[in-house]
């Protein structure tokens, strides 16, 4: 008797124990079949190459990931992510094992503390912000480049800070401790932030992000200003982004539109940069265009066309690219 009463006590602390963790594993895949273009003329010119192949990631990335909590009482938890991206035509790995993110931290009524590889603030509120439900067949990642350089993706070594929510104000901080300091130069340092209002069917805030690198005089800002306006029968969003890294400075436009049919969605998006640097302007513009359809909560197909135009060193140099495909995204 007293055997089974021990056992049982085990088994409920046990299933207590199991109620107050849990480990989650879950990814998106995402292949397509379609046809890529690009061609280069003027200085350094490339003759046209189109090929059509079966890809991934054209409308999301590909990437499978480990999750986390442990309630430790008194409303605090403990989380963990591990992120890995790869590409699914062919199975390897687009980078480190973990290279979209790596990190752990605590949750409670403070708000969210992270350490370790994380999305940068500036990051979250630019998806958030972006047209094309800022998947990849957005043009804004290629097009927002035309001078200075993207803004860095993640975050190594980082520190971060989420808010709480504060009747639809929240904001956000990430530190990124570079890890590089010489006797001769200061460490690299990442410091990105964003202030947002979301309540109903509005959402307006800013971003901003400082890049340090060490050895290198000028520091690399981006500063974004963006919004959203959920209509119901459409969705709008738009973006301007400053880009300035020394005497170049970039000016970038973003805009898009979303029209939800049941299961069924059309998106356009459109984006556009001029760079003004002595001697040197630079120039881009994108369109794109997606239509999707849920067959299920986890199931999706889609189509979508992208069509990007660069002109650098004062237009000596024009690149076209475009890219066509369908395919089927299944997250799990």
């Amino acid at each position: 008797m007293k055997k089974s009463l021990i056992a049982l006590a085990v088994l409920a602390v046990s299933g207590a124990a199991m109620a107050q963790s849990s480990v989650t594993l879950y990814g998106r895949l995402d292949a397509s079949i379609g046809q890529k273009s690009t061609e280069t003329t003027g200085v350094g010119a490339k003759a046209k190459l189109t090929q059509t192949a079966v890809d991934h990631s054209n409308l999301n990335t590909t990437f499978w990931g480990l999750k986390g909590s442990e309630d430790l009482g008194g409303g605090l938890k403990a989380i963990f992510k591990l992120e890995a991206a790869f590409r699914l035509d062919d199975g390897t790995s687009t980078g480190t094992m973990f290279e979209r993110e790596a990190n752990v931290g605590l949750v409670g009524g403070f708000g969210t503390v992270l350490l370790g590889r994380q999305y940068p603030a500036y990051d979250s509120f630019y998806a958030a912000t972006n047209n094309i439900y800022n998947s990849n067949f957005a043009t804004t990642g290629d097009v927002w480049k035309t001078g200075v350089k993207t803004y860095a993706g993640r975050i190594d070594n980082g520190i971060g800070y989420i808010s709480p929510d504060f009747g639809g104000f929240s904001g956000a901080l990430t530190i990124g401790l570079g890890e590089d300091k010489k006797p001769t130069a200061s460490a690299s340092q990442n410091t990105s932030l964003f202030v947002k209002y979301a309540a109903g069917p509005v959402l307006v805030g800013v971003a901003y992000q400082r890049e340090k690198t060490s050895g290198v005089a000028d520091d690399t800002t981006n500063t974004l200003f963006g919004g959203s306006y959920d209509f119901g029968v459409a969705k709008l969003n738009a973006g301007y982004n400053m880009a300035d890294k020394g005497s170049m400075e970039d000016d970038e436009y973003q805009l898009g539109v979303s029209v939800p049919f049941g299961a069924a969605a059309v998106a356009v998006g459109y984006s556009r940069s001029s760079s003004d640097a002595p001697g040197n302007n630079n120039d881009g513009k994108g369109f794109s265009l997606v239509g999707t359809y849920n067959m299920s909560k986890r199931t999706t197909l889609y189509a979508g066309y992208e069509s990007t135009k660069v002109e650098t060193a004062n237009g000596a140099t024009t690149t076209k690219a475009s890219t066509l495909a369908a395919g089927v995204r299944h997250t799990f």
